[in-house]
């Protein structure tokens, strides 16, 4: 998860307001009419839900306003079929908002002392802004994709003499603008390549793709910098002036595969890592266990992943077993449907990454969760820790 959305999220999950912190999400349907008028009617229905819920739980003005402002850019949202996710609670002076990728979602709001963070943080993770390459002799296209938006940041033109099929007296003259040719070659690459390093400095940019022709790469890849070869997701055959559609599906097909090739690896060191009792663990139970130890450095979730749970009123301690009051502080507990949204809010505050994987088989038998750890608190030494 990138720099931004971590930072984002971890300020939303700080959030907790008796008076009410109000979610809501909204994932515009394909409309039946050119009213769009089924959506219209889905919101205002969650919202008088909401508005029914404050009122039997005593909510206060500020949030009931809370709700009238969701309503107001609700309408505009639903006129413009926009994915978005709106964060509320005026008594703490919040007001955030957050475009959504397209699909993947259903219209929600959730009135609670803390937001519900769980979609959000989905989105975040697989929100990569892919930054593209286009590149020949003499001329480059520097590209930025996110979903469905395209940018241009930079168009760069080098001129380079043509090569000639005379050689001149004894070959020299042919000889000398082959030289020529490949020397501006050259420096239109290095020139491309500082571009880009200005554009994006070290730690800029989270995947890097190339387009060119097959002749072009072994040119262009010596000049790459290491940074830029660390977030080479791949290339691709395309000219330049490569249509948007055919940049886009390459970013989207490439995306794909690197994210489960990364997704199968981080698995695989997990329960690699836990078998052998190192620095993995599975399970919600040995999980929350270590998210609670400060243990935890990531934690993966399952796309099926669900499980109820208790929650303690009073320090949040979260537990797999149904008791009625809290085994660390012994006041009441409250039971969850569901622990994902207070586990992905535990992790956040405690600055967890999260990892979303969708269909690995080996992390559903155990449970569709597991974590990697920094540390093992059991088996950690003064000097290990001091490291």
């Amino acid at each position: 998860m990138i720099s931004y959305w971590r930072e984002e999220l971890q300020k939303l999950a700080e959030v907790e307001c008796k008076a009410g912190a109000i979610s809501f999400y909204f994932f515009p349907q394909a409309p039946q009419n050119k009213a769009h008028r089924d959506q219209a009617i889905l919101v205002k229905d969650l919202l008088r839900d909401a508005s029914r819920r404050l009122e039997r739980e005593g909510g206060g003005t500020a949030a009931r306003k809370d709700l009238e402002r969701i309503g107001q850019a609700a309408e505009q949202l639903a006129a413009e079929s926009r994915p978005k996710a709106i964060f509320a609670c005026a008594a703490m002076g919040v007001w955030r908002e957050f475009d959504l990728p397209s699909g993947g979602g259903r219209s929600e709001i959730h009135v609670n002392a803390r937001f519900h963070l769980r979609p959000l943080a989905k989105a975040a993770a697989s929100d990569l802004r892919c930054v593209v390459l286009l590149v020949n002799r003499e001329d480059a296209r520097v590209l930025e994709v996110a979903g469905s938006e395209l940018v241009e940041r930079a168009a760069i033109h080098d001129e380079v003499p043509r090569r000639v099929r005379t050689q001149g007296f004894a070959g020299y003259e042919g000889g000398h603008i082959e030289r020529s040719v490949d020397n501006e070659a050259m420096r239109h690459f290095k020139r491309v390549v500082d571009k880009l390093m200005e554009l994006y400095p070290q730690n800029g940019m989270e995947a890097f793709l190339v387009g060119c022709r097959q002749e072009i790469w072994p040119e262009l890849e010596p000049h790459l910098h290491a940074d830029l070869r660390q977030r080479l997701v791949g290339r691709f055959t395309a000219d330049v002036a490569a249509r948007p559609e055919q940049i886009r599906e390459e970013v989207q097909k490439k995306l794909t595969e690197t994210k489960l090739a990364e997704d199968a690896a981080m698995v695989r060191e997990v329960l690699g890592e836990a078998k052998r009792n190192g620095r993995g663990s599975v399970g919600l139970r040995h999980v929350l266990t270590s998210l609670e130890r400060g243990e935890v450095q990531s934690i993966i979730l399952g796309d099926g992943f669900a499980a109820p749970a208790t929650e303690c009123t009073h320090c949040g301690h979260l537990d797999t077993r149904m008791v009625s009051k809290c085994a660390v502080c012994a006041q009441p507990v409250r039971e969850l449907e569901d622990v994902s949204d207070s586990l992905v809010g535990q992790a956040l505050r405690r600055g967890a990454e999260l990892i979303y994987v969708d269909g690995d088989a080996e992390l559903e038998a155990a449970g569709n969760i597991g974590a990697l750890l920094r540390f093992r608190a059991d088996q950690s030494t003064p000097a290990k820790l001091a490291v």
